[in-house]
């Protein structure tokens, strides 16, 4: 009943006999009366634009809240013309203030606007302190004034005043310098990673000189020298020692008379060798039998699972040193 009365009659009348109440007109601390008190309140900012909004900000004294029940004006709608030209978006919003954890005050909030230009003076707004003995304080906030202003248009092209168009600035040195830089940098990075697919593809090293590389005939007599002497035959494995002599010679064929060896079966490449033999004088057909001799064998311990005794498998490591070093070309090396 009571907020009923205060909504409909009291607030209301209170609003239009404002200007001419006494209390208006004293300092904002002073006592009206036993339990009655008018106390000044803030707005977040004291200018506005049409349209814009501000918080009302309506701070309660320390410790009064601590002895009662705090009871705020409620608007029976929203938006609600508090005062013409005044509007209220929200109710009498109770906020708790905290410092160092510790309550420090109780904040009463209402978010205002208004579509018209000109100053209002607010209205005060009352707060009743219910306290446990049944008796009942007042505090009055006391309104501030409040002006709200309008953009100036010009009458002739309908537009505000004051709006300047977007500016521009010239293009420095130091943004060309940073710009040809980045530009530099990119382009490096990128040559740099092309060269370094090239290289990796040719096999080759990064940086600093290529290493010559070995004639077919010194590269083959190296694997075949390292074979010899880690035995690898003595190990109990036959087939990994054929597969490495019989790939050996692979790698011979195709760097020195460029067939694709390591895609020929043996018995491809003693025809293909045969064909050569009349264009080189060094595949004669005595050596070409000792090729098959070795890849004879080489395919029996490979998929026959045939296991040669020792003396074989030193005799095809010497086929194979023979036919690389009866078939090398030194005239070639010499002239390189």
């Amino acid at each position: 009943m009571m907020k009923r009365f205060l909504l409909q009659w009291f607030f209301p009348a209170l609003l239009i006999m404002m200007p001419h109440i006494s209390v208006a007109r004293q300092d904002p601390a002073t006592v009206q009366g036993k339990g009655d008190s008018v106390l000044g309140s803030v707005l977040e900012k004291d200018s506005i634009l049409i349209g814009d909004q501000v918080w009302w900000n309506m701070t309660l004294p320390p410790g009064i809240w601590t002895e009662g029940i705090i009871e705020t004006p409620e608007f029976p709608s929203l938006p609600f013309e508090i005062t013409r030209g005044i509007e209220a978006l929200s109710g009498v919003r109770l906020d708790s203030v905290f410092r160092k954890k510790n309550l420090e005050s109780i904040r009463a909030r209402i978010l205002l606007t208004s579509f018209d230009s000109g100053s209002y003076q607010l209205p005060p707004v009352p707060v009743r302190l219910l306290r446990q003995d049944g008796t009942a304080d007042t505090l009055w906030f006391k309104g501030p004034l409040l002006k709200v202003q309008t953009i100036p248009v010009d009458t002739t092209s309908f537009e505000p005043y004051g709006l300047k168009p977007q500016m521009r600035y010239p293009i420095t040195t130091g943004e060309i310098l940073a710009l040809a830089g980045i530009v530099a940098l990119v382009t490096g990075l990128v040559f740099l990673a092309l060269y370094i697919i090239r290289r990796r593809r040719k096999n080759l090293p990064l940086f600093g000189p290529v290493r010559p590389k070995d004639p077919p005939h010194i590269a083959a007599l190296k694997v075949l020298e390292n074979m010899r002497r880690q035995e690898i035959w003595k190990k109990q494995k036959a087939k990994l020692y054929y597969t490495l002599l019989t790939d050996t010679i692979r790698v011979y064929l195709r760097d020195r008379w460029g067939m694709q060896a390591m895609e020929l079966t043996s018995g491809e490449m003693i025809a293909s060798l045969e064909q050569r033999q009349p264009e080189d004088p060094l595949l004669s057909g005595k050596i070409i039998e000792v090729l098959r001799e070795m890849l004879s064998m080489g395919d029996l311990a490979k998929f026959a699972k045939y296991t040669p005794s020792e003396s074989e498998n030193e005799e095809s490591l010497r086929q194979a040193v023979r036919f690389v070093t009866e078939t090398a070309r030194y005239e070639e090396e010499k002239e390189e």
